[in-house]
């Protein structure tokens, strides 16, 4: 294989041990492909309080083998998911003109050898419509963790995230081919950790809509918009890449199910607008209704009963605003 150029994007906020593992893991095994592959990482850190910063500024960002850019986004006008993946990117793309592919590579993932970055390549190599190849992950303790999902539908929002996982409804299907020794099967959607990424296909369908999925569905947007331009995505079979945020709550993840509303609602309104028109806001509102009634009957904890209960509650007030939070 030849030198390949890779910059490895990093989005960190408020999560320095996730940071220094996932660094850990590369620093074990990327001095022993030197001949093959050539990275240079580049962390953006949305203004964590936590000591990221003393911590990379500290001497510890020259500790490692491959160069290390900090990018200090404390005081940029938005710091969500998207706008810092999107200014990473951009950060790579300024510094590295010649720049093969870029390895999006989030806090809570570890790669743990060399063979599924060699294999993702390959893949990306032999067919020039693969946009993106990600890795079929698994959490620290082996058990599969989440890599994509197909499209979502409509019927499936309308059932509920929860109803849809119990059913399997937005579980990948995978047919997978071998190609030499890599398995390799294409994927709707892949999700963004970790994911390597054709350049030209980032610039043409233009990274992230910040604006309008700042956090969740941002990927589904982002593979939806690169299917309408000719591209796909896929995943290479390996158990040597982990997504795992070891339960570490961000600001972030007390209103994911709003931000999964939101996003979902805004996704749908973009692709899918006669069929949402006809769910929204009426037979959604009915489901927060019912959600916020079985939780009231059938959830016995008192403290997750509370939650969830102040959770649909919310959601079905702001259904008709389109989930937009309260100012």
């Amino acid at each position: 294989m030849k030198t390949v150029s890779v910059a490895i994007v990093i989005n960190s906020f408020n999560r320095l041990q996730l940071l220094k593992q996932c660094l850990k893991s590369l620093e074990s095994w990327v001095p022993g492909a030197v001949d093959w592959f050539n990275p240079h990482v580049f962390i953006y850190d949305a203004g964590s309080t936590d000591g990221t910063m003393d911590w990379l500024n500290g001497g510890n960002s020259t500790e490692h083998s491959f160069p290390i850019k900090i990018i200090d986004g404390k005081n940029d006008d938005d710091t969500s998911f998207s706008a810092g993946l999107n200014h990473g990117v951009a950060e790579a793309f300024g510094e590295m003109p010649k720049l093969d592919y870029l390895l999006l590579y989030e806090t809570d993932n570890q790669i743990l050898s060399a063979e599924p970055v060699s294999q993702a390549i390959t893949c990306l190599e032999r067919d020039s419509n693969l946009a993106a190849c990600g890795f079929t992950v698994r959490y620290l303790d082996g058990d599969p963790a989440g890599t994509g999902m197909p499209f979502p539908k409509v019927s499936h929002f309308l059932l509920g995230k929860k109803l849809s996982h119990k059913l399997k409804l937005e579980r990948v299907r995978y047919d997978w081919k071998t190609l030499d020794s890599t398995q390799f099967s294409r994927v709707d959607v892949v999700f963004t950790s970790p994911l390597m990424v054709r350049p030209s296909a980032w610039r043409a369908s233009g990274g992230l809509d910040a604006q309008m999925f700042p956090f969740s569905d941002c990927d589904i947007d982002w593979a939806k918009r690169l299917s309408r331009l000719g591209w796909h995505m896929g995943v290479v079979r390996t158990d040597a890449v982990i997504h795992d945020n070891s339960a570490a709550i961000s600001s972030w993840s007390t209103n994911r199910a709003l931000h999964f509303h939101r996003g979902r609602l805004r996704y749908f309104k973009r692709y899918n607008p006669i069929r949402i028109a006809l769910v929204w806001p009426h037979f959604l509102a009915l489901r927060h209704l019912l959600e916020y009634l079985l939780v009231a009957c059938f959830i016995w904890n008192k403290e997750r009963r509370s939650h969830l209960l102040a959770q649909s509650k919310r959601l079905m007030f702001q259904v008709s605003n389109a989930y937009q939070e309260e100012k």
